[in-house]
């Protein structure tokens, strides 16, 4: 009897997640899908059009989310490698739905800053990332 290895566990989990993560984002789409037909074509209201809106934005960001993992997960398997500049791709897309959902009317100050500083630093990670890449090339070309 062989011994089962622990890179074939792992990949049969990440395929597990890959497939539920499917799900989750077909579902949300056609959540986001239903949502857009029923709020601007079966029950449309003016007076609340402003939060019908914010509401549509932050599950269309929630689907741009899920389709990001799944080539985050997918890009893992094939290559074996976590891409750091797909990732931070995925947090500034998390970052900007929080901004989009947030009520700016019940939310503390404080809590502007702690955003502010998390897309600040994950704004200048993805910077970084991308000029020691540009410099890399330059290298290598040379």
């Amino acid at each position: 009897m062989q011994k089962i290895s622990y890179e074939i566990v792992k990949r049969f989990i990440i395929y597990i997640l890959m497939g539920m993560l499917l799900v989750v984002v077909f579902v949300s789409t056609a959540f986001l899908a239903w949502n857009l037909i029923d709020k601007f074509f079966l029950h449309f209201s003016e007076t609340g059009f402003q939060s019908i809106v914010i509401d549509l934005f932050g599950l269309f960001f929630l689907v741009l989310v899920g389709i990001e993992l799944f080539e985050t997960l997918q890009m893992y398997t094939k290559e074996r490698v976590v891409h750091v500049e797909v990732v931070l791709l995925v947090a500034l897309i998390v970052a900007a739905r929080k901004i989009i959902m947030i009520d700016y009317t019940k939310t503390p100050t404080d809590a502007f800053f702690g955003i502010a500083a998390v897309v600040i630093s994950i704004g200048v990670s993805y910077y970084l990332l991308k000029k020691a890449a540009s410099f890399s090339k330059k290298e290598e070309l040379n």
